[in-house]
């Protein structure tokens, strides 16, 4: 791997050997700030969903197969940076409409006391000016990113003034940051369409990002005597409390276990607050009295427990950003994964898009889990339900992202859409390789489906425990 000098030049290299757009420089003085910007910023905008005949144009998502991004990239260098420069490539706002695009925003600041540490709450902001912005929609993050523009509102926006939203809304709310410039690239075919967006995210977005996550690994749950929580969905999920862990980053990928760290250590009254662990009541499963206490608390009362790495006994609850998810499947008692770029139906008989609508909106689903594309890397993922011994079928694209965090005597065990989709298939599939769930089987041919209570409601203590034994069978710890 290249070191982090070596990746900034190569980062410098690439930005510069982009195709030339049209450039605007944005106020610099805080004064003038949003100058020009017709468009409103609140919390009022938090959430937004436009539907398909609502839209005016459509910039990443699905239909390009997620190969769009949002990168945020903090320089060590200031003379690198154009203080206000917005460059848009590609057309602007009022000639696409009714298209869908793929597209590409490069964000980038310094400042003398910047570090990567700050580079959750920097990609937070950043949001902010499309997460807050009136007409928006954003899901998603990094390179699964989707946005959409509600029609009703696309005469206030154009692509300059969004880039001039974006560096100094971060600007005004995080002192620290001194100087910063956009390129806003929109991938028409004549630009190289998601082919030129997937190379940028491979040679620039992915070794960065990996060198972040690379740092939030160095910790586990045992390092730290502090957990953080996130109510920030709650706007649209009202019970809806993340636990951000080092074990257990939150489902919509944005923040880590650091970067929860300097935004409650800048704003210990915002949405991100610290959660004391209190005694550990269950270590294996990672259930601790201080976090029951806090969700309590923080989740208007609704729910009281959560067990940080089961899926199936108390996970937390969903809210609808997570980037992928774990389902629970009866008919072999066993596990499944999915992730937001697969479109094609799970052995549950649904999609992503239907999974995710069903079990979100803060509830805490039994057997269900909103998850980060970082989550299977944990050494704690779904530890008290088997781990990756209960884990039977992923879609080939999401497995071939996870290799390298698979078990190599697992890998070829987990069906793919590939292999079967069907439940009777999968039954087949996982006797043929004799798969380590087949030991949870009666007399390892019957599946034995446990009864999930529904969402909101309590396991019977008994069901519990048979649960807690089916995943400690599969792997003892």
């Amino acid at each position: 791997m290249k070191t982090a000098e070596e990746q900034s030049r190569e980062r410098q290299r690439i930005w510069h050997s982009l195709p030339e757009g049209e450039v605007y420089l944005a106020p610099t003085e805080p004064d003038d700030y949003f100058k020009g910007i017709k468009y409103d910023i609140s919390p009022r905008q938090f959430g937004l969903r436009v539907r398909k005949h609502d839209m005016y144009c459509e910039l990443g998502g699905p239909r390009h197969r997620y190969s769009s991004f949002f990168f945020i990239d903090v320089v060590n260098d200031p003379v690198v940076i154009e203080d206000g420069r917005v460059e848009v490539i590609g057309p602007e706002l009022k000639e696409i409409e009714g298209q869908s695009l793929p597209f590409g925003f490069w964000v980038r600041y310094y400042g003398e006391h910047l570090t990567e540490d700050y580079l959750d709450l920097l990609t937070r902001w950043t949001y902010f000016a499309l997460e807050e912005g009136e007409g928006w929609m954003l899901l998603n993050t990094r390179d699964t990113i989707w946005l959409r523009l509600h029609t009703k509102d696309a005469h206030k926006h154009d692509f300059k003034h969004l880039g001039q939203a974006m560096i100094n809304l971060c600007k005004i709310q995080f002192p620290l940051v001194e100087r910063a410039d956009v390129k806003i690239l929109v991938a028409t075919e004549a630009l190289g369409g998601a082919k030129y967006t997937k190379k940028l995210i491979d040679t620039v977005c992915v070794p960065y990002w990996e060198s972040a996550d690379e740092k939030t690994r160095r910790f586990s749950d045992e390092d730290v005597d502090c957990f953080y929580g996130c109510t920030i969905c709650q706007t649209f999920a009202p019970s809806h409390v993340c636990v951000v862990a080092p074990d257990r980053p939150p489902y919509c990928g944005i923040i880590t276990w650091i970067g929860a760290k300097v935004m409650c250590d800048l704003d210990p009254y915002g949405y991100i607050f610290e959660m004391p662990l209190g005694e550990c009541v269950d270590p294996w499963g990672g259930e601790y009295t201080g976090v029951n206490e806090k969700i309590f608390e923080k989740s208007n009362r609704s729910y009281k427990r959560v067990v940080m790495y089961s899926s199936i006994t108390y996970p937390q609850t969903n809210c609808g950003c997570f980037e992928a998810a774990i389902f629970y499947i009866p008919e072999v008692d066993g596990l499944g994964l999915v992730d937001r770029r697969y479109s094609g139906d799970t052995p549950l008989g649904m999609t992503f898009s239907r999974l995710a609508g069903l079990i979100s909106g803060g509830l805490q689903n039994h057997g269900y889990c909103g998850i980060s594309f970082r989550t299977p890397r944990s050494k704690k993922f779904v530890r008290a339900d088997g781990g990756w011994h209960r884990i039977v079928w992923i879609p080939q694209e999401y497995k071939q992202m996870l290799a390298d965090a698979i078990p190599e005597e697992m890998y070829n065990k987990i069906a793919t859409e590939d292999d079967c989709v069907d439940p009777e298939e999968l039954k087949a599939f996982l006797r043929r390789v004799d798969h380590p769930v087949v030991q949870l089987w009666k007399n390892g041919e019957v599946p034995e489906p446990m009864t999930i209570p529904p969402a909101n409601t309590d396991w019977e203590p008994e069901a519990e425990e048979i649960a807690r034994e089916r995943g400690k069978k599969l792997v003892d710890p």
